[in-house]
């Protein structure tokens, strides 16, 4: 096979959404073979594996913090609210020894397991593909159609509030149905909402029935009509991608984020304000192949807490890349992107986003491994905190993996994802928001202290 490099273009994420950045790279020259997800050359002294990347190795270690995904800018937190101990002069080396806590923490406070993904969720995984309480329908909904048991129950009232986007009822679906061998790349909105002012909040649940690919949340104008919108509307009418107000976004049909309501330590404080006088736009990439009709349904769980209980602010990490790919069938590329740190402070989420075509997606701190996905239907979230033990990395077993730990960077400290993108297809490949006929290759993620730019 040949291989070609192709470069990216960068989006930075900010507190009212995701400003277009620059673009960069240039092309490899053609015939250099490369085996499909193959690891990137081993840096030599003066060497850098990519332009801006130290070649100096850094010690093992890793781990973060939970959040949401940076897609819309991240938490917002009080004015003037400090950042979490330590992260104003991390260690000269980025990835220092944690110190795990091994305990399993008990659920928050204001958190029912059972209204979540159940009390067997005891691992501290943000992201999954089933539910573990083991109820086939939780809410009685005995739709006829295959995802019932994706179903939540609200919080209890005084906790917080559950938007749901979805036919008002299953056994009428209406246009939220999909027919075998439809694939919709649109968006829905809800006005579940309750309130008319800003609210903040410390966790979500999302949970979708089969068939989601991914989700990017938005705020969108009140006036905005709830229902679902066209094929490539993304943005509920606005012509957004991307926006702020909403509750992240994730490639997972269930995304518990921090799990089971329970902050890290060094987490504590960290959330997010929504202003419940507008309406939430959900960007909804699903599909449906398979031989029966499905349901394009969602139900968000956010549980509430005072302003006064935010008190860290967060960082995004937000990088889109893939654009200007034309890769021809039998042919494989790396898509790198990536930026460096505003200043020093911790990663506490990070996912990838591809399609069928990229059997590896890998990220980098400076030259250390610490996010590796195998499975790009659902490309898995991580948190990196001092409780949280991720599956380790096996790029050779080609498992899903990460450090754990509290992964600390630098000002300056460069972190990169490449997708190994093989064209086994008999199209050509370009930048496209559809699983066979396109791919992308976009890094997001959360931060406490500085920022990726």
């Amino acid at each position: 096979m040949v291989r070609t490099r192709i470069g990216f273009c960068r989006f930075v994420s900010g507190l009212a959404g995701i400003a277009l950045g620059a673009c960069s790279g240039s092309m490899m020259q053609p015939g250099q073979s490369s085996a499909p997800g193959a690891a990137p050359p081993t840096a030599t002294t003066g060497s850098p594996v990519a332009p801006g990347v130290p070649a100096t190795p850094v010690a093992t270690t890793g781990g973060g913090a939970p959040s949401t995904p940076s897609t819309a800018g991240m938490m917002t937190a009080a004015p003037g609210a400090p950042v979490a101990p330590g992260v104003s002069a991390p260690a000269a080396n980025p990835m220092a020894p944690s110190g795990m806590n091994t305990e399993t923490p008990a659920p928050a406070a204001n958190i029912d397991p059972s209204m979540i993904t159940g009390p067997g969720c005891d691992d501290r995984i943000v992201s999954r593909l089933k539910p573990c309480h083991g109820v086939a329908d939780p809410c009685g909904l005995n739709s006829g159609y295959e995802g019932d048991e994706m179903c939540l129950k609200p919080p209890p009232d005084g906790k917080g509030f559950q938007i749901h986007f979805g036919p008002k009822s299953s056994k009428d679906p209406g246009e939220w149905i999909m027919e075998p061998g439809e694939e919709f790349n649109s968006s829905v909105s809800s006005d579940d909402i309750p309130g008319d002012g800003m609210v903040y909040w410390n966790h979500v649940t999302i949970q979708m029935r089969p068939g989601s690919h991914h989700w990017i949340s938005m705020d969108t104008a009140g006036t905005t009509r709830s229902g679902v919108f066209p094929q490539n509307d993304t943005g509920c009418g606005s012509g957004r991608l991307f926006g702020g107000g909403g509750f992240g976004g994730g490639q997972n049909l269930i995304y518990d984020n921090p799990p089971n309501g329970v902050p890290a330590p060094e987490n504590e404080g960290i959330g997010r304000a929504m202003n419940t006088s507008q309406k939430v736009c959900l960007g909804l990439h699903a599909y449906n192949f398979t031989d029966k009709p499905r349901i394009r349904e969602a139900w968000v769980n956010v549980w509430t807490v005072p302003a006064s209980e935010v008190t860290q602010p967060t960082g995004g990490i937000g990088f889109v890349g893939g654009i200007g790919l034309n890769l021809q069938p039998g042919m494989t590329t790396e898509v790198t992107v990536g930026g460096s740190a505003s200043g020093p402070g911790r990663i506490i989420q990070l996912y990838g986003h591809r399609h069928k075509w990229t059997p590896r997606f890998a990220a980098w701190l400076d030259d250390k491994l610490i996010y590796d996905s195998h499975d790009w239907m659902e490309s898995v979230t991580y948190n990196y905190d001092s409780i949280t033990m991720n599956p380790a990395i096996n790029t050779e077993g080609k498992t899903d993996g990460a450090v754990s730990g509290v992964v600390m960077f630098n000002a300056g400290s460069r972190l990169r994802a490449t997708c190994y993108v093989n064209n086994e297809s008999d199209h050509v490949l370009t930048f496209q928001n559809e699983l066979d006929g396109g791919e992308m290759c976009n890094l997001w993620g959360s931060t406490v202290g500085g920022s990726f730019r």
